[in-house]
């Protein structure tokens, strides 16, 4: 059946873009000598400012090189779907040549063969535009398989009128995690009815792994999976939700609030409580946030709540977690060096500013960071937008979303007090050690 669907979605998508090459003459038939032209296939995602983003890259490419042209293909689909599209298409679709491609599922596209590594060392842009972090989250095995032109980040926002009222600082720079436990402690004292909000249940599924138990445990010397193998217990995981436990332990809510901030549509009552019911002092969220509280507080959201970085356990760094979007070329592909040079068109300064300024991405270029028009756009995404340098990406292998349940599953039962952080571990351990199977685990 599997195979079935990739031959029906590849002659859509043949259908769709076209021949990959013009049937001008090449020369061979005597015709005057003229080079045959060639067609570069992209296949993007139904995502609105896209097409302008696209088409703006396809006519300077064009102009850049004419004797290739570009055939912009979108995919009418939702994210999910459209992320087992680019899986079935990229191994069975020799049409494609660009394709847009979530950063989560470029590890597991790599380990497939279906995607092309990318000569980035002959492209000083990589090096001087893409800090350490992102080029390593697109790195594997020495070599670069994708570019990143969107990305996301996380840390701690806060209410800075309630900072005001209790007598904490602003602006709020915690240095570790006692730091933030403490002013935890001094907003529940203050009766704050949420002195911190975070993802904490199976039911905000990839926000409670990523946005809460992997931001903890970026701050520890120890990550999830670590030199191919998944790390079924060590004193980094105890310590991640050993930091939930001792917030739990604090009795900072009561039963019906723990409900309402775990609820899986919780995140729509944070929308409202956090600018102007003045309920919640800090909450553990992405980026994107911003946009909703200029939805829920128009005028004076930028001034009532302010961001922070959420630092390490010890406070020797700091810790956020990434996500995002990337431009790659297919392995099937048989124009990948004029696949690469639309890639890195398509991602240079001007291009990903006007993209970035319509939609209000996040840019991970340093000259489009550093840009006053997008600063003054948005504060919150100008300020998160250096997080990259210390960010975090996901393990993108097959076993990840399972072991992305146990995760939810460990963080609920220790912030409802089902388990302790030490008791949480070991039922993570032995439920991960049965998916991954043996040789595939380690603990330290």
């Amino acid at each position: 059946m599997k195979k079935f669907l990739g031959v029906v979605l590849s002659l859509v998508l043949i259908l769709s873009v076209g021949c990959k090459q013009d049937n001008a003459d090449d020369g061979s038939n005597g015709n005057n000598g003229e080079k045959k032209q060639v067609t570069i296939n992209v296949t993007y995602k139904e995502v609105d400012n896209y097409d302008e983003w696209l088409e703006a890259a396809k006519d300077e490419f064009e102009k850049t090189y004419p004797d290739v042209k570009v055939n912009l293909a979108k995919m009418p689909s939702n994210e999910g779907d459209y992320n087992t599209k680019t899986s079935l298409m990229l191994q069975s679709d020799d049409t494609i040549d660009v394709m847009v491609v979530d950063s989560f599922l470029a590890p597991s596209l790599v380990a497939s063969n279906a995607l092309a590594s990318l000569p980035v060392e002959q492209w000083s842009d990589w090096k001087d535009q893409y800090s350490d972090s992102v080029r390593n989250g697109m790195t594997f095995d020495g070599k670069v398989y994708a570019i990143p032109y969107t990305t996301d980040t996380r840390g701690l926002y806060y209410n800075t009128v309630i900072f005001n009222q209790v007598g904490l600082p602003v602006p709020w720079e915690p240095k570790s995690w006692d730091e933030v436990i403490e002013a935890v402690k001094i907003l529940h004292e203050a009766d704050i009815k949420f002195p911190i909000w975070m993802n904490g249940s199976k039911a905000q599924g990839e926000g409670t792994t990523m946005q809460t138990f992997e931001m903890l445990m970026g701050g520890t010397d120890d990550w999830i999976y670590e030199n191919g193998k998944w790390v079924v217990s060590s004193t980094g995981m105890n310590d991640a939700l050993g930091f939930i436990q001792e917030l739990r332990d604090l009795g900072i809510y009561e039963n019906t609030e723990l409900a309402t901030m775990l609820d899986a549509n919780g995140w729509q009552v944070l929308n409202e409580k956090m600018p102007e019911s003045k309920e919640v002092g800090i909450c553990l969220d992405g980026s994107w946030k911003s946009g909703d509280w200029r939805n829920a507080l128009p005028d004076t959201y930028q001034d009532v709540i302010k961001v922070t970085k959420l630092p390490n356990r010890d406070g020797d760094g700091f810790s956020s977690m990434s996500g995002g979007w990337t431009l790659a070329v297919s392995e099937l592909s048989d124009a990948k060096e004029e696949a690469f040079n639309f890639i890195k068109i398509a991602t240079n300064k001007d291009n990903i500013l006007s993209f970035t300024l319509a939609g209000g991405d996040m840019a991970v270029r340093a000259d489009v960071v550093g840009n006053k028009d997008y600063i003054d756009q948005n504060v919150y995404r100008a300020e998160m937008s250096n997080y990259t340098e210390f960010t975090k990406f996901r393990p993108g292998v097959e076993a990840y979303p399972s072991v992305s349940i146990e995760i939810q599953a460990a963080v609920e039962a220790v912030i409802t007090g089902q388990m302790t952080a030490g008791e949480a571990m070991d039922a993570y351990k032995e439920n991960v050690i049965n998916i991954v199977g043996e040789g595939n685990y380690i603990e330290k």
